[in-house]
């Protein structure tokens, strides 16, 4: 396998030159969370690690530094499952400043397919399945305060925002493909990569068209996006049987969690003793773990159509992408049905592991004289926790700035009770950030300057995407079709239209009929 590369050489193959982006990148070490999915009855719940981590990304204009794109993810890890959602993306409008020219792919897509590829390539487990989640709402402003108040910010709808994260996901379905002609072994299983898009109240042929236009015109590449469809059933550690309740993940601030926390209200008391059967049949007796209302998973997505948040005027998508390693087998990696019959091998799944102090670290804190780092259960040496098999662990990002969940959630409160309404207030606000993040882990001057490498032509148009390949009357340029020159002809204005042209004849911009050739047809009194 080809060694992975630093998420800072990435950014810099993908984004344009000379153009310059100061990156900062937070995380914080995967501790214990509530479980992602609720336990079918007589069941403990999966035990789950979740770490954070922040993106921003700014621009120096004038020698002042300004925050232009924010992106926060979540990742949880089972046994099983490898999670990431998509929790939170904005932008300022600022990056206007840069005056990018049209044939430049937005810089902001990009920079969001890179960092979630990059997360991908290191979270995938090579036999556990990875999938990536999120939910797209069209909103005025999620982590800039005041932000829609700049006039440059261009704030998609809904059917544009739901289109944009398409586009963002596309090339991440790409992350672990080798090429045929590079790949020493193609006799051996591949790994697999899917999207699944689903956007309540709208049919599959709807659905389809929020799909990247390259895709729909590829049945190579359309093949792997399902429309109207969702891989809930068939993620690792899922039993299809379970309760639909037990598949549906609860993520924060997601309307798919409220509507089940909802539907929990009229579950049914499972008896006391699991194994014990009721004597009343299936369909009349209660059913443990398991809603009245909502019997199947379509029957949960035709009602969540109707719900205020997906039946206010906007549509709203949910997005998934599941990665699946080659040697990847399904039956190996379903959930038993007791607690009890894990392998023993793993019993020492999510325990703490000091690790000697000769041993590098896997992940540290930065400031070792935090006064609540000790009781937060990270010293001032280092700790591995070890998620899912014995063999994984998660991997020290080294431009990543590790810090403690306490201060993580005090840094984004911080960020949300600023300004950044005008350009004078954000650079005060993006100054103030930075400065207190310093402060708070004891790093001043954290973060990373990322150069432009990739080059591109200029002309064309930016929104434009790929278009169909242009034979002699087009050419390529930055990925857009343009037009020939000579192929484009300009109305002439009134004066110019040759006054008393013949009839059929051609000036190059218009044919006039001569005043004698129209007739008018005679009123019958």
């Amino acid at each position: 396998m080809a060694e992975k590369s630093s998420l800072e050489s990435k950014l810099a193959a993908a984004l344009p030159q000379p153009y310059r982006f100061v990156i900062h990148h937070l995380s914080t070490p995967p501790t214990s969370s509530p479980a992602l999915y609720s336990a079918p009855p007589g069941q403990k719940p999966e035990q789950t690690t979740c770490e954070s981590h922040f993106l921003s990304v700014s621009i120096n204009y004038n020698d002042r530094q300004v925050q232009v794109f924010a992106l926060e993810i979540l990742i949880y890890s089972t046994r099983y499952l490898t999670t990431l959602f998509v929790s939170k993306a904005d932008s300022t409008g600022y990056i206007h400043l840069l005056n990018l020219p049209k044939s430049i792919a937005s810089p902001l897509k990009t920079i969001s397919s890179i960092f979630i590829a990059h997360l991908v390539e290191n979270r995938q487990r090579k036999d556990r399945q990875l999938v990536v989640s999120l939910f797209a709402r069209a909103q005025d402003q999620y982590l800039f305060p005041g932000s829609i108040e700049n006039p440059h910010k261009h704030v998609l709808d809904d059917r544009g925002l739901i289109k944009w994260w398409c586009r963002v996901l596309e090339p991440v379905l790409h992350v672990n493909k080798v090429p045929e002609s590079e790949d020493p072994h193609p006799w051996r299983p591949k790994p697999t990569a899917s999207a699944y898009l689903r956007v309540p109240s709208c049919d599959l042929h709807e659905t389809r068209s929020f799909f990247p236009p390259h895709v729909r015109r590829n049945p190579s590449l359309l093949s792997n996006w399902y429309p109207n469809r969702d891989p809930l059933r068939d993620l690792s550690g899922r039993n299809p049987t379970d309760p639909e309740r037990c598949l549906i993940p609860r993520f924060p601030d997601d309307p798919k969690s409220r509507f089940v926390d909802e539907l929990d209200e009229e579950l049914t008391e499972p008896p006391p003793n699991p194994q014990e059967k009721t004597k009343a049949s299936p369909s009349k007796g209660p059913r443990p773990g398991r809603w009245k209302s909502v019997r199947s998973l379509d029957q949960f997505w035709e009602l969540m159509a109707f719900r205020q948040e997906c039946s206010s005027g906007r549509l709203v998508g949910f997005l998934w992408a599941v990665f699946t390693p080659a040697n990847f087998n399904a039956d190996d990696h379903k959930i038993p049905d007791s607690p009890t019959q894990f392998p023993a091998k793993h019993k020492g799944d999510f325990c703490p592991v000091v690790r000697p102090p000769m041993t590098p670290p896997a992940i540290q804190v930065l400031n070792p004289y935090l006064p609540d780092a000790e009781e937060m259960g990270y010293s001032p040496g280092t700790i591995e926790r070890v998620v899912g098999p014995p063999t994984f662990a998660v991997e020290k990002e080294a431009t990543a700035l590790v810090v403690v969940g306490k201060h993580y959630e005090r840094i984004l409160r911080l960020l949300l009770h600023l300004d950044f309404a005008t350009f004078e207030v954000a650079v005060e606000s993006s100054k103030r950030w930075v400065e207190d993040v310093g402060l708070c882990v004891g790093r001043e001057g954290w973060g990373f300057e990322v150069v432009g490498e990739m080059e591109v032509d200029g002309g064309g148009d930016r929104d434009a995407g790929e278009g169909a390949k242009g034979g002699e009357e087009g050419k390529v340029v930055g990925g857009a079709n343009v037009l020939e020159t000579g192929l484009v002809r300009k109305k002439k204005r009134g004066a110019e239209i040759g006054e008393g042209n013949d009839a059929g004849e051609d000036d190059g911009a218009v044919n006039v009929l001569a005043t004698g050739l129209v007739r008018k047809k005679p009123k019958v009194k």
